[in-house]
């Protein structure tokens, strides 16, 4: 398995598709959650991506996209972006599965990372970051869980939880890229090793 983990400062409430940027990032979140499913002409298999929602009016929200599970989406940021909405508006009717593959739940980032270092262990958990160890260089499993931010990063206390828990900080190189180009750059080197 695969998993992605973000942490966004997108909203907790309806939101329109037509102005996704203020919807506190959800057209970044969308690309996201594109790029990290989804190959040129089908779904990636054996990928989880966890979006943690961290915005008005309620956070945290926890959204997650299971491949193995998911039918009727595609990857324009628009139609993943409704399925967000879907899972926030159904959670407020007290729906923890939204549709076939997307569940939601009330679960912080800490909470979500606690999971999957409980179930990986933290070994098999790593925080993209600049600063990080050259990715080319350290050992991954075929069971591995990426976490980044958005376009403002992950806040220092967050940050801060992630060191405490002797999660292993790599990086894909100097440059900052957006965070949807960081899960396509992780996607190709475990694609190249055939994890």
């Amino acid at each position: 398995m695969r998993e992605f983990i973000l942490f966004s400062r997108g909203v907790t409430k309806d939101f329109k598709l037509n102005d996704l940027p203020n919807a506190g990032r959800m057209d970044l979140v969308a690309r996201c959650v594109s790029t990290a499913i989804f190959l040129s002409y089908s779904l990636r298999k054996d990928v989880k991506f966890h979006v943690i929602l961290n915005g008005p009016p309620s956070p945290p929200l926890t959204i997650t996209f299971f491949t193995n599970e998911l039918k009727n989406v595609s990857p324009d940021e628009r139609n993943i972006a409704s399925h967000i909405k879907i899972a926030i508006r159904n959670f407020g009717i007290g729906k923890n599965s939204s549709e076939a593959g997307i569940y939601v739940e009330k679960k912080s980032f800490e909470e979500v990372v606690k999971d999957k270092v409980k179930e990986y262990g933290n070994e098999n958990v790593f925080y993209l970051h600049a600063d990080g160890e050259d990715i080319r260089n350290v050992e991954i499993k075929n069971n591995a869980v990426f976490i980044l931010g958005d376009n403002k990063g992950i806040p220092k206390k967050e940050e801060a939880f992630l060191l405490r828990s002797g999660i292993k900080k790599i990086s894909i190189g100097k440059i900052e890229y957006l965070s949807s180009q960081v899960i396509a750059i992780v996607n190709y080197e475990m694609d190249r090793r055939g994890l």
